[in-house]
């Protein structure tokens, strides 16, 4: 399964907000957050409404304003933020570019990979927001390879 873009900069947003509060940075700009993350400034805008809305940052106006974790930030499950970001929409999409032959019956393969997505989301129920902001804090000298667990 492929997190949407949305999903990923909201992800990256809430690791880059720990990063700034562990040393000491009350708020963030979005144009700050933008350029740590490597995204166009509207993206995060969007994101950070996002966000705002599920209850995991505080947005505040104003000159001196910026972008805050919430304080229940850290506990909330990193599967039940993406259940809320990520679109409600099946795997595969059976009625376009042509629809499918199986479309009408109960097709188990449709039913399969909504399961398949479900236990997607099942194994990063446990992982919170604080996981990921303690993660992005370590120290990163040694190469890691791709797609491999590493230690915690």
């Amino acid at each position: 399964m492929q997190l949407t873009r949305f999903s990923d900069l909201a992800l990256r947003t809430l690791m880059r907000l720990g990063e700034a509060s562990a040393v000491g940075a009350d708020r963030v700009t979005v144009a700050d957050l933008a350029a740590a993350i490597e995204a166009p400034d509207t993206h995060v805008a969007k994101v950070v409404s996002r966000l705002a809305k599920l209850g995991v940052v505080r947005s505040i106006r104003g000159r001196s304003g910026g972008v805050l974790l919430s304080e229940s930030a850290p506990a909330h499950s990193v599967g039940a933020l993406l259940r809320e970001l990520e679109p409600k929409s099946p795997v595969i999409d059976c009625s376009a570019p042509t629809p499918c032959p199986y479309l009408e019956g109960d097709c188990l393969l449709r039913h399969r990979l909504a399961d398949a997505t479900e236990a997607f989301y099942r194994s990063l129920d446990d992982l919170r927001v604080a996981d990921l902001i303690a993660d992005a804090a370590r120290d990163r000298r040694g190469a890691v390879p791709l797609g491999l667990p590493h230690s915690h």
